[in-house]
């Protein structure tokens, strides 16, 4: 079974999850098993055992079709891509794989597996919002920078998103003055990608988004 770690630079690193030391604690550095930068951080963690992340196999005669599941990646400049995983499923070297493009001064704010039925929810330290379909974000089949997911100002970044599958699946985030607001398909319009966005609050910034604590996985099928 391997686990793939995306970083902040855009790089994927994948080992098998019986490489990872066996220890208590915080664990061993990362930076043990992969060769990475200064400043680069892991952003996002999935495993790529089938039974748990599904099917990721590309048509080797249609490499520019969504396999199944697939990856959605967004950075701190606006921009977002989805891209094929099966291609980082087996072990890398140290150095790892490129999966995105990262324009200098941004950086990846998280990747998930997808179906390309979501919807994505995003938002700005500047209090913007965007809402949007997730097949909207053009499917790479090489790393690139992606398109514009929401048009940000030259000292706004995007901090997050999230890919929700329904009304109920919301994003929980914090201001700077510790009030709470979500934002949901149910209160704000499902848009077009590369707009402004929405302006949730006039005044203030987002501080945080709130990660909720996530749900158990099912149990998997015995062999």
């Amino acid at each position: 079974t391997s686990i793939a770690f995306f970083s902040s630079f855009g790089v994927c690193y994948t080992t098998r999850m019986v490489d990872i030391p066996a220890s208590t604690g915080y664990g061993e550095p990362i930076q043990k098993l992969f060769k990475m930068k200064d400043g680069e951080r892991i952003v996002s963690a999935l495993s790529l055992d089938p039974r748990v992340i599904g099917n990721i196999a590309e048509d080797p005669k249609r490499p520019d079709y969504c396999p199944e599941i697939h990856g959605f990646a967004a950075t701190s400049n606006g921009f977002a891509l989805r891209f094929g995983l099966e291609q980082f499923a087996e072990p890398s070297t140290r150095s790892g794989r490129r999966f995105a493009r990262v324009v200098p001064g941004s950086e990846v704010v998280g990747v998930v597996a997808v179906t390309g039925s979501e919807t994505i929810l995003a938002i700005s330290a500047d209090c913007r919002a965007m809402v949007c379909p997730m097949e909207e974000i053009n499917y790479l089949s090489g790393a690139g920078k992606g398109v514009t997911l929401v048009k940000l100002a030259k000292t706004d970044r995007l901090l997050g998103f999230k890919a929700s599958t329904g009304d109920r699946d919301l994003m929980v985030v914090e201001t700077n003055r510790g009030a709470k607001k979500t934002i949901s398909t149910v209160k704000y319009r499902t848009t077009s990608r590369g707009g402004r966005g929405i302006e949730i609050q006039k005044n203030g910034k987002i501080k945080t988004i709130i990660a909720l604590p996530p749900g158990a996985p099912e149990p998997l099928d015995e062999e």
